[in-house]
């Protein structure tokens, strides 16, 4: 790779993705940097996929023991404790000691592409022979009036970190985040409401696996609004109230959105490389070439917002700027 430059490669987002491509560019002897503003390690690690997975693990446990004519319940508090355990209790050093080890540089900063090979990271200029775009995505909230204006409203982020179970939690979205979060709520003790405005949950999937779950959800006793859309948002002291058309209101102490994400292209400086981003993200090539040395890889490419389809799209970026294959 040429010397003139800072860095063989910088990858902008320290997600699971970009982590990974990092990683396998390091592997085979290239000068590598990553840009991170939060967290190295991404949504997945600290506020998507464990923390989820690890909430939901006490009552599927307590709900499989009820199944066999055994009793149980949860704790809890050690929920919440265990959860704080597998997300480091939100702190990257591990994942900072795991880089250093990799000789990977970790550029701490808000990034922004600013011509072909160039980020900057908080004001300061970083040249690299090739960019990888991993930026990610951000939640989408709804145009409900007033939702927008409200104080306190959960995204799945304050969801998975919740210090407290609330009594009864409103979910504004049917797809995965919605349905795991709401069945974590109910394990753990609280009531939980899910709106949806298609006729079923997980609306992208077959229709029986819609169909299926919700008898399960209904079966643990969440209260599903299916085939409507809130009118208006509100908050009436410690309640949140989702207003419905003829006159009909859901009341709950927490409000959750979880109308899915949209990839992460607003201010990251794609118009002084030329590029214009899609609907659907940043478009790429079947090489994942977004343009001249640039590359964009997981959820901001559109591609298919999986962990493990961003893993495998870093390894195919490294592989190609390597000139390996895959």
């Amino acid at each position: 790779m040429s010397s003139s430059n800072d860095y063989d490669v910088i990858v902008l987002g320290g997600g699971a993705p970009g982590e990974h491509c990092a990683a396998a560019l390091a592997a085979r002897g290239l000068h590598v940097a990553i840009v991170e503003r939060e967290l190295v390690g991404g949504e997945c690690s600290y506020w998507a996929c464990i923390p989820s997975k690890s909430l939901l693990r006490p009552g599927e446990a307590v709900h499989g023991a009820r199944d066999a004519a055994a009793s149980a319940q949860v704790d809890v508090a050690a929920a919440l404790a265990w959860r704080d355990y597998m997300v480091s209790n939100w702190s990257d050093a591990g994942q900072q000691r795991w880089l250093a080890d990799r000789g990977i540089d970790l550029l701490r900063g808000t990034g922004r592409l600013a011509g072909t090979g160039v980020v900057e990271v908080e004001g300061v200029r970083h040249t690299a022979e090739h960019i990888v775009v991993a930026t990610g995505a951000a939640a989408f909230v709804p145009p409900v009036p007033g939702l927008r204006e409200l104080e306190g409203v959960w995204g799945t982020r304050e969801a998975t970190s919740m210090k407290a179970v609330p009594r009864r939690l409103l979910v504004l979205g049917g797809g995965a985040a919605g349905v795991e979060l709401a069945q974590v709520v109910r394990r753990l003790g609280g009531e939980a409401v899910v709106v949806e405005g298609a006729d079923r949950v997980l609306p992208r999937e077959p229709a029986p696996l819609g169909d299926a779950l919700s008898e399960a959800l209904r079966r643990d006793g969440i209260e599903l609004m299916l085939g409507k859309h809130a009118t208006a948002a509100r908050r009436e002291g410690d309640e949140y109230v989702l207003a419905f058309e003829g006159g009909v209101e859901l009341r709950g102490d927490r409000l959750l959105v979880a109308t899915g994400r949209r990839p992460r292209v607003e201010g990251i400086g794609l118009e002084t490389v030329g590029v214009e981003a899609n609907p659907h993200g940043i478009g790429v090539d079947e090489h994942l070439r977004a343009g001249e040395r640039l590359w964009a890889i997981g959820d901001v490419n559109g591609i298919w917002p999986l962990t493990h389809v961003g893993k495998y799209e870093g390894d195919v970026v490294a592989a190609n700027i390597l000139g390996e294959p895959l």
